[in-house]
């Protein structure tokens, strides 16, 4: 059972005028509950997550040559940052492998989220290396250091705006699971209650009744452990906002994906889009730029190294791209498969209604079709929410964000 405690826990991390008040009318209506919908993270994050807020003083003032200490120190916090979220990931990651039965084939939805944490954790370290970069460099080449610094920060405030929009989804995909662990409880309880029945009677012995009890205390345990990491999420999601971690906050439903997206895009210019907003691609241009005004045979060293360094990056950027295509794909056949069959479950339970109505089947049978559509029900809504993840995670790449 403690694969319904783990499987969902998705974790990333952190987080004027007339347009602030329009924010506030929208995600609020009393004054201290926040009601937030996934269309409000970005504008809310940008605005309220002091991490974001440094970094845009920051780039606002660089140009205007700051000290580099203030640089230095802003580029701190930024790698901390991301050290605390690379952190986090990794602990959900282990709690997820840990969770995972050995003997079970990994379903589709499960896959995707360990490879999709796993992808998040080497994006984070590609970034803090970067940042460290960028701190040994402040020295030596000021003018490059100014431009690669912006480059780097603007990509830090796009982590931690995904961090926050990745938490939502992390917090409904946990609400689902554990909408199935309820659901799976209630089929234990009457499960239990025929056995107990069935003890009575001398059919079963006492051991098999005691085994299955465990399992209803455990799967009772797992069900607590999930309400409380629902309340951690929030605090995080809070916390991002720029708000106390335990002040009440309501989130709205996730919205639905779209279908046939992968039909309204145009391939071409979508990843142009994604290599002229990618930090790195324009880090390793800046570095070629920067060498290719020196004379020296140690720059022709240094030009030739920025060149296969974005040589290099350009494919792994078409790889990330080619493979966020195929995500979506997936994710919406997979999702059209869930729907079929959901289908016939309604279709089963259908039939089942006209049995029961009829004295052909028991009420135990009658319940079990519900509950079968019930969690199939879920499981769509499940489908549907990670290819609305897979689309969101298409939409960052475009901006630059490496996911």
């Amino acid at each position: 059972m403690k694969r319904f405690i783990s499987t969902f826990l998705i974790l990333f991390i952190f987080v004027g005028g007339v347009a602030a008040m329009a924010d506030i009318a929208e995600a609020s209506t009393t004054e201290n509950t926040l009601r937030l919908n996934y269309s409000q993270i970005e504008r809310l994050v940008r605005r309220d997550n002091l991490t974001i807020r440094n970094n845009e003083i920051t780039i606002q003032n660089i140009n205007n040559m700051i000290n580099n200490d203030g640089m230095v120190s802003n580029l701190m916090d930024s790698a901390n940052q991301l050290r605390a979220m690379q952190s986090s990931t990794e602990i959900v990651l282990a709690r997820l492998q840990l969770s995972l039965d050995p003997s079970q084939p990994l379903d589709p939805v499960t896959m995707a989220i360990i490879q999709s944490l796993t992808n998040d954790v080497v994006s984070y370290e590609m970034n803090i290396r970067q940042i460290s970069g960028q701190i040994d460099q402040m020295q030596t080449a000021p003018q490059a250091s100014l431009t690669r610094t912006i480059q780097q920060l603007n990509n830090v405030n796009r982590q931690i705006i995904w961090g926050a929009e990745s938490l939502f989804m992390g917090y409904h995909a946990l609400t689902r699971q554990l909408d199935i662990s309820n659901e799976t409880l209630k089929t234990l309880n009457r499960n239990i209650e025929i056995m107990e029945r069935r003890l009575s009677l001398g059919q079963i012995t006492a051991r098999s009744l005691q085994s299955i009890r465990n399992n209803r205390t455990q799967l009772e345990q797992g069900i607590r452990t999930m309400e409380h990491e629902l309340g951690n999420l929030k605090g995080q999601i809070n916390m991002l906002l720029g708000r106390n971690h335990n002040a009440l906050l309501e989130l709205g439903a996730l919205p639905a994906a779209e279908r046939g997206f992968l039909d309204t895009i145009d391939r071409t210019r979508d990843l142009r889009a994604a290599m002229r907003s990618n930090h790195l691609l324009n880090i390793a241009l800046i570095e070629i730029d920067e060498q290719s005004r020196l004379f020296s045979e140690n720059a022709r060293v240094q030009e030739a190294i920025a060149r296969n360094n974005y040589d290099s990056e350009v494919r792994a950027l078409e790889q990330r791209y080619e493979n966020l295509i195929r995500a979506i794909a997936d994710r919406e056949d997979q999702l059209e498969l869930a729907e079929s069959q959901l289908e016939l479950l309604q279709q089963t339970l259908e039939e089942t209604k006209r049995r029961f109505n009829r004295g052909l089947v028991s009420r135990v049978e009658l319940e079990q079709a519900e509950s079968e559509v019930l969690l199939q029900t879920i499981r769509v809504n499940g489908a549907d929410a990670e290819l609305y993840a897979a689309i969101q995670r298409y939409e960052w790449l475009l901006r630059g964000l490496s996911v």
